[in-house]
């Protein structure tokens, strides 16, 4: 017979397409528990790669036995039994070995090495496995195709093995099991095509006692048990990694303290919508950024542990709030951004924003405080905002930031004009950070006067920049800068330390007042420092007045409470600054050792033509008179508001009436003319 004349017209059609299939179901999931290998680590992975060894392995012998079985040389044949266990060994060794070097060892080429070993195993057992052929006949060998063979199943079990050690892709999973499928099968039909028989009645036929159906319905079976187990232990390890992807998933994109989406979530969505509104599939859409007033106070006065309960309730009750098409993420610390798709208008915005806003509000009790939180919000749509989520995530920043600056309304929706705003409020900010290394910084001096007499009984301090190029900035566009940034712990302590070492280089002990914003107040130092500065200058305590706003008291009252108490107890006056802007009530004044009571110029100005100013007025004088306080008025400018302020038994006053607030250099002239004649100074009204 000639060379491939048995390889075509001597096989079991049945038995070859039965081998074909267990070759390609081995092969796959050989390759697919090989890969499985890369994503484990310690005993685990060693497991899964003898496991993906022995389903290899076995996948090569079972599909060469099957393939052998489906041939019929027409005569008596068997099987021998040691060689054939033998081709099953070398075969489940070999694989193994393949992968445990491409997977083990550090070598550059780990992974052509154990594709060789893999290749060659393929051939060293295919061709033991042949010699388990016992047949009446005498077999010869055609060197060149048994060549052939090997080289095949050396190339194609390389690029297999290559593909499996590289990163998955697309089609890297299908590329690998294909080629080793052309590895097993061009080995084994190159191998069946190099072997010629020539019938020999001399040679003893061997005896088998089962028949080639039923050695290949037992090898099928064992293989399907075999496949059977490494596809359970493949889908359990496919679902193991599938569980542990959604755990990376759900802490790579939730915020593990609130559990809402986090700032990587809300890109992700930014992105989407962006794009859909690209395509035309998304036409309305709203960003809102809410940002939690005096968080950072609440953490350093109670711990961050309250500020978590607090942050963990905020979140929960907003995220309750939400209707379909509301999305809400913490992108940050005490911040968080909502999205809303559909009905997104400025105005629907609003109603949004307010709804989320009362959940906010409501009281959070930790331990035994209860803690009233309030919140700055700033929104924008599109397409009125622009088509560019981004932008509307920047432009709803830009007006947040400018809810956190009016006390009175705490949601604003952004206006183009504000962009121009915030490039310039930016700008302020970065110059701001230099300004007092630059020394661009200086004081102010306002007189505080009696109501009787006009004499001068003290001094404000009011803080003055000078830009190197803007020229003289007002304190309404950089104190809140300043304030929001933090950069007014710095500031301020520079306005303490240079106010009281003028004052204390007077001859006549007039006060001197000095603004404290809420975040200095708060700071755990702060008490300390002004200890420090009247010990280094000299000051007596009695002469310093700090001015705090309500904003201040009610934030933290039990912590602005203690602090009062120390300042105190060094001698120092403490004043309500901007008194009835705010939320004062007799509560405040009761609870509060406060020393001065300032009456905002809003309401002193015009109080002889506004009624309601003119009660608000002498309502606060009377109060504070009450309790023993004593009561100054800012910003008189007329005659006819002094008369009415004395008439109303106020005591002190200060304003332009009696000049405009002061540069050092004045301040001194004005000094010595007031000791050189020994009498309070001249009244003039200012122009």
């Amino acid at each position: 017979m000639d060379a491939t004349g048995h390889l075509i017209h001597n096989h079991h059609l049945g038995l070859v397409l039965a081998a074909g299939l267990v070759c390609i179901l081995g092969a796959g999931l050989t390759v697919g528990l090989f890969m499985q290998t890369k994503q484990r680590h310690g005993r685990s992975s060693l497991v899964q790669l003898g496991l993906s060894g022995m389903i290899g392995g076995s996948t090569i012998w079972a599909t060469h036995f099957l393939a052998m079985l489906a041939y019929d040389p027409g005569t008596a044949h068997g099987y021998g039994l040691g060689a054939t266990l033998g081709s099953l060994a070398i075969a489940m060794v070999g694989v193994t070995l393949s992968f445990a070097v491409t997977t083990l060892l550090s070598w550059r080429h780990r992974a052509l090495i154990g594709g060789m070993i893999f290749g060659l195993t393929i051939s060293l057992m295919h061709y033991t496995g042949m010699s388990a052929f016992l047949v009446e006949a005498v077999i010869a060998w055609d060197q060149r195709i048994i060549a052939l063979s090997i080289v095949c199943g050396l190339l194609f079990g390389v690029i297999s093995n290559i593909r499996m050690a590289q990163q998955p892709t697309r089609f890297g999973w299908l590329v690998a099991t294909t080629t080793m499928v052309l590895a097993i099968v061009t080995t084994h039909f190159l191998g069946m095509a190099a072997m010629s028989i020539d019938f020999d009645p001399t040679v003893a036929a061997p005896e088998s006692p089962l028949s080639n159906l039923s050695l290949a319905i037992m090898v099928l079976t064992a293989m399907i048990i075999v496949l059977v187990m490494g596809l359970s232990a493949f889908l359990i390890e496919a679902r193991l990694a599938q569980e542990t992807d959604d755990k990376l998933r759900y802490v790579t994109l939730q915020d593990p303290l609130t559990h809402l989406p986090n700032r990587l979530s809300l890109q992700k969505l930014l992105e989407d919508h962006d794009r859909d509104i690209q395509l035309g599939e998304l036409e309305r859409v709203g960003v809102m950024t809410i940002n939690l007033d005096n968080f950072k106070q609440i953490n350093d006065n109670y711990g961050h542990r309250t500020g978590d309960v607090i942050l963990r309730a905020v979140a929960s009750r907003m995220e309750d709030a939400l209707q379909p098409g509301e999305f809400l993420a913490r992108s940050g610390g005490d911040e968080f951004v909502a999205i809303k798709t559909g009905d997104s208008s400025p105005k629907t915005m609003n109603v949004f924003a307010e709804r989320l806003r009362l959940q906010i509000l409501r009281p959070v009790t930790s331990g035994a405080v209860t803690h009233r939180i309030a919140a700055s919000i700033g929104t924008s749509s599109c397409p009125e905002d622009g088509n560019d989520v981004q932008a509307l995530l920047a432009n709803s920043d830009i007006a947040m930031h400018l809810s956190k600056q009016n006390r009175k309304r705490k949601i604003t929706a952004f206006k183009p004009q504000m962009f121009e705003a915030n490039r310039t409020k930016l700008a302020l900010t970065s110059d701001l950070r230099v300004a007092l290394g630059r020394q661009e910084f200086s004081l102010h001096y306002q007189r505080q006067n009696d109501v009787e007499n006009h004499r001068i009984i003290g001094f404000e301090a009011l803080l003055r920049w000078h830009h190197p190029t803007r020229g003289l900035v007002s304190p309404v566009q950089f104190i809140p800068i300043a304030e929001e940034t933090g950069m007014i712990i710095d500031i301020g302590h520079w306005v303490l330390r240079t106010a009281v070492r003028e004052a204390a280089s007077w001859d006549h002990p007039y006060r001197i007042a000095v603004n404290v914003a809420p975040q200095q107040l708060v700071e755990p130092s702060f008490v300390e420092s002004v200890a420090d500065v009247l010990m280094e200058t000299g000051l007596e305590p009695s002469r310093l007045e700090l001015e705090i706003t309500e904003a201040s008291v009610i934030g933290d009252q039990q912590n602005t409470l203690h602090i009062m108490e120390q300042i105190k107890r060094m001698g120092v006056r403490m004043a309500m600054d901007d008194f009835g802007t705010g939320y004062s009530s007799l509560a405040t004044l009761q609870t509060f050792p406060f020393d001065k009571i300032k009456i905002d110029r809003s309401f002193v100005h015009g109080v002889t033509t506004n009624a309601k100013r003119a009660a608000i007025v002498r309502a606060t004088v009377m109060i504070a008179n009450a309790f023993d306080i004593p009561v100054l008025a800012e910003g008189v400018e007329e005659q006819e508001e002094l008369d009415f302020l004395r008439d109303e038994n106020c005591r002190e006053v200060q304003g332009f009436f009696f000049g405009l607030p002061m540069p050092l250099n004045e301040l001194h002239r004005l000094l010595e003319e007031e000791h050189a004649a020994n009498r309070p100074a001249v009244m003039h009204k200012a122009s």
